[in-house]
């Protein structure tokens, strides 16, 4: 009877021992997650939005510059034009009346 008892007591410490022992994880712990990574790739993408908001912000004023030459350019072609014409009407008005008193 001390034998059966002995086999029942040693047979059950064996079959915690093996519940336990194949349980236990042998395998290393994975590494905590590296947040800056993507904290890093967040602000690139807000930096990249910036610095685009920046060159159409710069686009936009460096064309609305040009425009206004433009129009500076325009005008003062148009002022120059019309002082010449009102150089070339009164010399022809000179060579007309010259015209006129010379026959």
């Amino acid at each position: 009877m001390k034998k059966n008892w002995l086999l029942t007591l040693s047979g059950s410490l064996l079959a915690a021992m093996l519940v336990t022992g194949c349980a236990a994880d042998d395998e290393d712990p994975a590494p905590p997650e590296d947040t800056t990574e993507n904290d890093t790739v967040e602000e690139n993408v807000e930096e990249g939005l910036n610095e685009g908001g920046d060159a159409v912000e710069e686009g936009v004023n460096e064309g609305e510059n040009m425009l206004e030459e433009g129009a500076e350019e325009g005008e003062n072609m148009l002022e120059e034009g019309a002082e010449e014409t009102d150089q070339m009407m009164e010399e022809g008005n000179v060579d007309d009346n010259n015209k006129d008193k010379n026959e």
